[in-house]
């Protein structure tokens, strides 16, 4: 009788001994889940949205520049160069308005859009040497 006495009290002891550490690794188990939680929550706040930088060069998948982004002497612009590294087209926007030339393969200008001095929208439409040939008010 005294044997299952002590023997008892001893399976009474090691089950208190378990269920405690049972509780201290469901309480561990239950802060990491929150931590994990916590941390997909802040992974997942909105990202910051602006960008701020004085020149931005845009590459094709074979590393070749294809656009600038930039300020230039006279103000914002906007640069596309071909395949080839060729400038053929070109944005701005100066003192006096918005420009838009356009340039064949030789990077000879073809094509110019802008406003001039009086506020006037124009069109230059240019040979293969870069002469006005035609202009529109």
């Amino acid at each position: 009788m005294q044997v299952d006495l002590t023997e008892q009290q001893t399976l009474i002891q090691r089950i208190n001994r378990l269920e405690r550490q049972n509780r201290a690794v469901r309480a561990a188990g239950t802060l990491a889940i929150l931590a994990g939680a916590a941390a997909l929550c802040i992974g997942m706040s909105a990202p910051r949205r602006t960008l701020e930088t004085d020149l931005l060069i845009i590459k094709d998948a074979t590393g070749n520049t294809r656009m600038i982004l930039g300020m230039a002497d006279d103000g914002p612009a906007i640069t596309m160069l071909d395949s080839n590294g060729k400038l053929r087209a070109n944005i701005g926007v100066t003192e006096k308005g918005p420009e838009f030339d356009f340039l064949d393969q030789s990077e000879t200008p073809r094509l110019q859009m802008f406003i001039d001095d009086k506020q006037v929208p124009r069109l230059n439409l240019l040979d293969s040497r870069g002469t006005q040939v035609t202009f529109r008010p």
